[in-house]
């Protein structure tokens, strides 16, 4: 890892979690079946089903499928006619293995899925205009996996490193010659490295250098 905070991932994600449960519990069922755009076909209620069911399959080391997209399918669809209630239910029900093994497995790992709660976490709260997630030690323990993730990207492409900076904080992504600098707040990073923003959206953080060069390399799901 590039960075590796003093963080217990599973305590942020236990905290995380429990915002989110307390934006979607309240909503009615046509707010619930919002669509959100950054994840294509699903509704702000499959988000919930989704990750329930990463935290049920992860717990229960249940990979039967080997695409990645057939399998988050079959964890929306598994939960298709479950309440908002049903879905926190057995999220409380499995939470707390999970959050203790994201302590357990290290800060990588760790990392990962509080990152993947915060990108989803967005996306809702994009969907339903309800602003954005707050800038704490989760969206920094979050971004610091999309960089790291970035910096291998980087370096199975050879095309150099990549200075990131927040504040007043600094990454040097990848390997060799200094090709680029970006500058910019922590959500818009996530967001960039999450594959949440458009390429123009991404071209206009504030780079300095070769951006051609390392652009297509931003998006960790491309």
């Amino acid at each position: 890892m590039i960075a590796e905070r003093e963080a217990h991932t599973g305590a942020l994600y236990r905290a995380k979690r429990g915002q989110l449960l307390e934006l979607v519990r309240p909503l009615g069922d046509e707010q619930l079946a919002t669509m959100v755009p950054a994840t294509t076909a699903w509704t702000v209620k499959d988000v919930v089903a989704h990750l329930v069911g990463i935290t049920s399959d992860l717990n229960a080391q249940r990979f039967d499928v080997t695409d990645a997209d057939a399998w988050t399918a079959r964890q929306v669809e598994e939960r298709r006619g479950a309440s908002v209630a049903d879905l926190e239910a057995e999220w409380e029900q499995e939470a707390d293995r999970f959050e203790e093994g994201l302590r357990l497995l290290g800060y990588e790992l760790g990392s990962h899925y509080v990152g993947d709660l915060l990108q989803h976490s967005q996306d809702v709260r994009e969907a339903l205009g309800r602003g954005d997630v707050d800038d704490d030690l989760a969206l920094a323990v979050a971004l610091d996996f999309y960089v790291d993730f970035f910096s291998q990207t980087l370096v199975r492409a050879a095309v150099g490193a990549v200075v990131v900076r927040v504040g007043d904080e600094a990454w040097t992504a990848g390997t060799g010659k200094v090709v680029a600098t970006v500058t910019a707040e922590r959500l818009p990073l996530l967001r960039a490295f999450g594959g949440r923003l458009g390429e123009g959206e991404v071209w206009a953080l504030d780079w300095d250098g070769d951006v051609d060069r390392v652009l297509p390399l931003v998006n960790a799901y491309r």
